[in-house]
């Protein structure tokens, strides 16, 4: 029988865990003034905020017939590797709010050798309000598997709709001002950051949900040489400039963003996070995000459209 896409999900509920909020700022080391600031307030930073798919997806029930990839690893997403992830943040999230994550698997895909998964997902707090959409697609195992054929099954991530800036909370962005005041071709960042071993076990926590983030010898279980900074903390990296010039909250009220991980950070590697003004126009801002490696290889590129009232 053929399978049915796109396949639904258990919902998942929050709030994150506490230890791992507490991370993502501690994994930031002298890098992340404006994400402690965040978490000193209580809510959840913008990077973290990518993670609602895959957190999902960690909750879900565990398929018995599937091989883990990662010991240790958790639910559905053991052994994945994020590679592409296309959000909208609504609203900020307050650390403590019980929300609900709603999503569906739309389909996988191989591509020279190498198996992927795309899953949506929409995030809801206790109000009901919405407060994240995402579309993630990450790599189901780092290893290629030779003789795996191209091919499709369900939606490939093209023909899944895609998550667009929220105009209707723009209003609300108290960064709106200085947002405006962008000059376009304006650069931040660029600065020098070891990504170093230490900084990703923080932000890992001692309760992993993926330890390629932290554990060298499951790293390289995993195909890995050794382990590697996870998606939302390389993208951490190239917000904080962002928040360190117009304000950390910029980011929280109806940004949509558009991220690839290109090269993996490996532990204790300097990387310099970067972003760069494209555009300031009445109703928007957009910024030009990556980060690139010591050797000029591309760890991350992705675009911030921020909607203004």
């Amino acid at each position: 029988m053929r399978e049915s896409w796109p396949r639904p999900l258990h919902d998942s509920k929050g709030p994150i865990r506490a230890d791992k909020l507490d991370g993502a700022a501690e994994g930031m080391g002298e890098w992340g003034a404006e994400t402690r600031a965040l978490a000193a307030e209580g809510l959840v930073p913008p990077d973290m905020l990518t993670g609602m798919t895959l957190f999902l997806l960690s909750t879900q029930p565990r398929d018995p017939a599937r091989r883990q990839e990662i010991p240790g690893g958790a639910g559905g997403v053991a052994g994945g590797v994020w590679v592409r992830e296309r959000f909208t943040i609504h609203r900020p999230l307050r650390r403590d709010d019980a929300f609900t994550v709603r999503g569906a698997s739309e389909g996988r895909h191989v591509h020279k050798a190498r198996r992927y998964g795309t899953t949506s997902s929409t995030t809801f707090n206790a109000a009901g309000e919405r407060v994240a959409t995402n579309l993630t697609t990450g790599l189901l195992s780092y290893k290629v598997q030779d003789g795996l054929a191209d091919g499709v099954e369900g939606r490939a991530p093209d023909d899944v709709p895609a998550p667009q800036p929220d105009w209707s909370v723009a209003a609300d962005n108290p960064c709106r001002a200085e947002l405006a005041a962008l000059t376009p071709g304006e650069e931040l960042g660029g600065y020098p950051v070891t990504v170093s071993l230490a900084l990703m076990a923080a932000r890992d926590t001692s309760k992993p949900d993926n330890p390629i983030h932290s554990d060298p010898e499951l790293a390289r279980r995993a195909g890995l040489a050794q382990p590697i900074a996870g998606g939302s903390h390389v993208l951490a990296f190239a917000l904080e400039p962002i928040l360190a010039r117009v304000g950390h909250h910029a980011l929280l009220h109806g940004a949509c963003f558009d991220v690839r991980w290109k090269s993996p950070v490996y532990a204790d590697r300097v990387m310099h996070p970067h972003a760069r003004v494209t555009t300031v126009e009445a109703d928007r801002v957009v910024f030009a995000i990556d980060a690139t490696l010591e050797d000029g290889a591309t760890a991350m590129t992705g675009i911030v459209v921020v909607p203004l009232a």
